[in-house]
């Protein structure tokens, strides 16, 4: 038959066994209720909307200088510019 120290030694190893599945349990849990959203990106947000106000302004310089009567010296001129600043 089985001793008695084999017995208390089982029986230990299945309590830490059990002991160490709840606690993990427990830190699982703990970690999927914290979940958050991630803190709004400002700097982001602030430069989003600096390149949609400067597309606009380019968009809008383009239908005045479409509209003139000296449009393609215009055009040429916006599009030297570009070609200055790329450089």
């Amino acid at each position: 038959m089985i001793e008695m120290d084999n017995i208390v030694t089982i029986v230990c190893l299945i309590g830490a066994a059990l002991l160490t599945f709840v606690l993990g349990k427990a830190k699982l849990s703990k970690k999927r209720r914290g979940v958050q959203t991630p803190p709004k990106n400002t700097a982001a947000d602030v430069a989003r909307e600096t390149v949609q106000q400067t597309l606009e302004e380019a968009i809008s310089g383009i239908k005045k200088d479409t509209e003139s009567e000296d449009a393609a010296d215009k055009l040429a001129a916006r599009g030297n510019a570009r070609k200055r600043r790329k450089k």
